[in-house]
C-alpha cells in the first residue's frame, strides 16, 4: 500500500502572494514573446503549462497580449503553479524552451468507470452488509464529515440524498447547479450517504455526512484533467474557508498521468483531505491491466472491485499501487430521479412483475382486463374496448398482436410468457419499418405463470404502465472506491480527532486479507471491514451507554 505518510505529508509552503504576482509580471513578458510565435492555420489543443515559481499568471494581460482570448482560454490553476490554456503544437514546443516553464503537456480525458428493482421500502444493498457498515453506525457520532464526489454531478434532489446535500460546482456549464445528467455521479452518491430514512436503499455513511458534488463530467461521461484539477482547486478553497474534515471521491480515471494533476492531487493531500479513487474497468479474465490515474498516484487511496463472494471482478484493474478491494459487482444504489423507469402490472391491488415493451408508450392506463386469447384475428371481443388485452405469447408478432387490440379499442395490452424462459418483448420487428412511426399503446409483457392465473381469474381492475425507478444496480470499480469512502467518512465522525494517517491506518490494519497471504496486486491490503476499524480506532464510541442506530428493512421483510 501506498504509506499513509506519504499520502499525507506535510504541506508545502505556498509563494506569498506579492511574490507571486511579481514573479508572474516577469513570466508574463517571457511568455507573451514566446507565444508570440503563433503558426496560423495549425490545430489547436488544451494543454497544461507548470510555470517553475509563479502562481496563477495575470491572464487577462496576456490574453490581451495575445489578442485572442476567446480562442485561448486560459484558466490558472490556485493549488498548482500552472495554467490550461489553448495551443499549437508549435506554441507548445516554443513554451517548453522557456526557462520559466517547468513543463508542458497535453490535457488527456477523464471517464467514468463503471460497466454499464425499484425497492419499494428500504432496502440493505448486499454491499453495505459486505464491509460491515451496519454494525459501526451502533457507535456514537461525535463529528460530521465533508464528502465531496467529483463526477458527472448529483441529483440533489433525490429523497436519499436531499437531506445530506451542501452544495458544489458545475465545471462544465458554471451558470448551472451540479445536477446529474448521466445517472453515474448519482449513484456513487449514493453508496456513500443515501439517507437510512425508511425507503430506498441506506450508504456506508447514512447519517453524518455534508455531501457536495463537482461536476467535472459532461453528459456523455467525459471530462478532463483539466477540470479535475480545477476541482481539487475548488475543494482546498471550500476547507480552508469552512474547516472541518473532506473526504474526496473519484469514481473517473484514464491510462494516462500527469505531472501537474500528480502535484494536485498531493498539494490537495498535504491540506489534510484524504482522495479515494478507482482503480479502473480494462481488465479481462485473462489479461490484466494496470491501476489508472488518478488512483496510481501515491497521494490517492486507489480501489478495486470484488464480486458478492468477496472474489476479484474480472474487469478490475490491478497492481502495486492498489491499496483495498470493495463491492463493485450488482451494486444497487441512487440514480436522479426519473431518469430510470420501471413497469409494472396491478390488478385488484395484486402487483405482477412485469417488463416494459420494447417500443411501447411510456405511461399508465387502468381498465377492466379482458383474456384475448392468442390474439389472433377475431381473439378480441368487444368488450376489450376502453379495456387492456391480455395476450398469450404464440404464432403471430408481438407488434401484430397489439395493432389487433388497438384496433378493438383496447387502451393497453399485456402480452404473457408461453414457456418459463426469460422474456423480453418488442413492438419493433426489423421487417416492420412501419412499426417505427405506429402509435403504440402501453403495453408490458408478464410470466407465463402469471398470465395463465389472470386468464383463470377472467376479469379484474387492471393498471399497468411505468413508474419512476430511482434505483439501479451497475458494475465496475467506480461503485467499489464509494463504499471506501463512506468508510473513511463514517471513521472521522466516530473519531473526529484522527489524522487523515490514522483513519487510513485503521482500514489497512483491519481489512480483510484475500488471495495471496498479506498484500498483493490483485486485492491489494484486502476487503475493508468498517466495523473492525471503527472499534480499533474508537472504542469508547461503542461502550454500551452510547449505544445509538436505527433499524433497517430488507427488501422483502
Amino acid at each position: 500500500m501506498k504509506s499513509p505518510d506519504r499520502a499525507h505529508a506535510s504541506p508545502t509552503p505556498s509563494l506569498s502572494f506579492r511574490r507571486r504576482t511579481a514573479f508572474g509580471r516577469a513570466v508574463l513578458g517571457i511568455l507573451i514573446v514566446v507565444l508570440g510565435t503563433t503558426v496560423f492555420g495549425e490545430e489547436s489543443h488544451r494543454y497544461l503549462v507548470a510555470t517553475r515559481r509563479a502562481g496563477p499568471l495575470a491572464i487577462g494581460s496576456l490574453a490581451q497580449q495575445l489578442g485572442d482570448a476567446p480562442a485561448r482560454r486560459m484558466d490558472a490553476f490556485h493549488l498548482v503553479n500552472g495554467f490550461a490554456v489553448t495551443l499549437t503544437a508549435t506554441e507548445a514546443a516554443e513554451l517548453r524552451r522557456s526557462p520559466e516553464v517547468r513543463w508542458v503537456e497535453p490535457v488527456v480525458e477523464r471517464h467514468l468507470m463503471v460497466d454499464e428493482s425499484v425497492p419499494g421500502f428500504q432496502t440493505l444493498p448486499f454491499g453495505i452488509q459486505q464491509v460491515q457498515a451496519p454494525l459501526a453506525w451502533a457507535g456514537r457520532r461525535t463529528g460530521d464529515v465533508n464528502v465531496v464526489v467529483i463526477d458527472s454531478g448529483v441529483d440533489f434532489h433525490h429523497p436519499d440524498l436531499a437531506t445530506a446535500w451542501a452544495g458544489g460546482i458545475n465545471l462544465i456549464t458554471p451558470d448551472q447547479p451540479p445536477m446529474d445528467d448521466v445517472s453515474h455521479g448519482t449513484h456513487v452518491a449514493g453508496t456513500i450517504a443515501a439517507s437510512n430514512n425508511g425507503f430506498g436503499v441506506v450508504g456506508v455513511a447514512p447519517a453524518g455526512v455534508h455531501l457536495w458534488a463537482v461536476k467535472a463530467i459532461d453528459s456523455t461521461g467525459t471530462g478532463t484533467m483539466e477540470d479535475v484539477i480545477k476541482g481539487l482547486d475548488w475543494v482546498v478553497a471550500r476547507k480552508a474557508a469552512l474547516g472541518g474534515h473532506w473526504v474526496v471521491n473519484l469514481s473517473l480515471g484514464g491510462d494516462e498521468s500527469s505531472d501537474l494533476e500528480r502535484e494536485a492531487f498531493q498539494r490537495t493531500a498535504d491540506a489534510g483531505i484524504i482522495i479515494v479513487a478507482s482503480t479502473g474497468n480494462d481488465a479481462t479474465a485473462t489479461v490484466p491491466a494496470p491501476v489508472a490515474y488518478p488512483a496510481a498516484y501515491p497521494s490517492v487511496i486507489a480501489v478495486g472491485a470484488v464480486s458478492g463472494t468477496n472474489t476479484h471482478a474480472g474487469f478490475s484493474n490491478s497492481g502495486p499501487e492498489l491499496d483495498f478491494v470493495a463491492p463493485g459487482v450488482g451494486v444497487l444504489s441512487t440514480v436522479p430521479s426519473g431518469t430510470k423507469f420501471g413497469s409494472f402490472v396491478r390488478v385488484d391491488g395484486v402487483a405482477y412483475a412485469a417488463k416494459p415493451m420494447v417500443g411501447s408508450k411510456p405511461a399508465g392506463v387502468e381498465g377492466p382486463f379482458v383474456s384475448c386469447g392468442l390474439g389472433n384475428p377475431g381473439d378480441f371481443p368487444a368488450s376489450v374496448r376502453g379495456g387492456i388485452a391480455l395476450v398469450q405469447r404464440g404464432g403471430d408478432t408481438f407488434a401484430a398482436k397489439t395493432r389487433r387490440a388497438v384496433e378493438a379499442g383496447a387502451v393497453g395490452v399485456v402480452i404473457y410468457n408461453n414457456d418459463t424462459s426469460n422474456y423480453l418483448f418488442t413492438l419493433l420487428p426489423k421487417d416492420d419499418p412501419d412499426a417505427q412511426i405506429y402509435p403504440w399503446p402501453v403495453g408490458v409483457g408478464i410470466s407465463q405463470s402469471d398470465g395463465q392465473g389472470l386468464a383463470q381469474k377472467g376479469s379484474g381492475l387492471m393498471t399497468i404502465g411505468y413508474e419512476s425507478d430511482d434505483y439501479a444496480t451497475k458494475n465496475g470499480t467506480s461503485m467499489s472506491a464509494p463504499h471506501v469512502t463512506g468508510a473513511m467518512a463514517t471513521l472521522w465522525s466516530l473519531a473526529p480527532t484522527a489524522t487523515p494517517a490514522q483513519i487510513v491506518q485503521a482500514l489497512t490494519a483491519t481489512a480483510r486479507d484475500l488471495g495471496d497471504p498479506g498484500r498483493d496486486d490483485l486485492y491489494g491490503l484486502g476487503l475493508i471491514d468498517l466495523n473492525a476499524a471503527a472499534r480499533l480506532l474508537a472504542p469508547v464510541a461503542f461502550l454500551p451507554s452510547t449505544r445509538t442506530g436505527r433499524p433497517y428493512l430488507r427488501r422483502g421483510h
